[in-house]
């Protein structure tokens, strides 16, 4: 799926946020040059998906691969840092509009607190949702949690600063 405006103004929460992952792949499903978060996506499902205010929110599946993992086979702490940036920032597809988030916004902060290891091959769920959001800034909040028994291993409060140019009021 490749995303288009149709699918950005008239989706369904999980259609949207389905649209942003595969953001940036070619037609033969592989992604395009100065992707970042190629080797993560592939691993990261969209569980459920909710417009609803005044918190949407959204939340992903997704299962340690070794290649992620520190010498202590879990999770690394830069790699469970970069998934709260991106799963924490795909919210915003659910109330973005021209001139509002369309561009998604730069990080100002992320912060991580670590609980508990995730493992090589554990699945984890990540909660992601909207705390505020406002012209120029917003707060964004995601846990990790293993699926097995629900224990926190992880959370984040991401600060964000939009990036979209002045919308023409022709």
């Amino acid at each position: 799926m490749v995303m288009d405006r149709d699918t950005l103004e008239n989706g369904t929460p999980v259609e949207k946020i389905t649209s942003w992952l595969n953001l940036g792949k070619n037609d033969d499903g592989h992604f395009t040059v100065g992707d970042w978060t190629a080797p993560l996506v592939p691993f990261i499902k969209v569980v459920s998906a909710s417009a609803e205010m005044p918190h949407p929110h959204v939340v992903f599946s997704y299962t340690v691969q070794p290649d992620h993992c520190n010498r202590m086979n879990s999770l690394h702490g830069g790699c469970a840092a970069s998934l709260f940036d991106w799963c924490t920032t795909l919210p915003l597809a659910l109330i973005c509009k021209p001139g509002f988030w369309m561009y998604m916004g730069v990080s100002r902060t992320l912060n991580v607190t670590y609980m508990r290891p995730a493992k090589s091959g554990e699945e984890v769920l990540i909660e992601c949702e909207i705390i505020q959001v406002g012209k120029n800034l917003a707060t964004l909040r995601g846990v990790m949690r293993r699926k097995s028994d629900g224990q926190i291993l992880s959370v984040c409060e991401h600060g964000k600063v939009s990036t979209d140019p002045p919308v023409s009021k022709i």
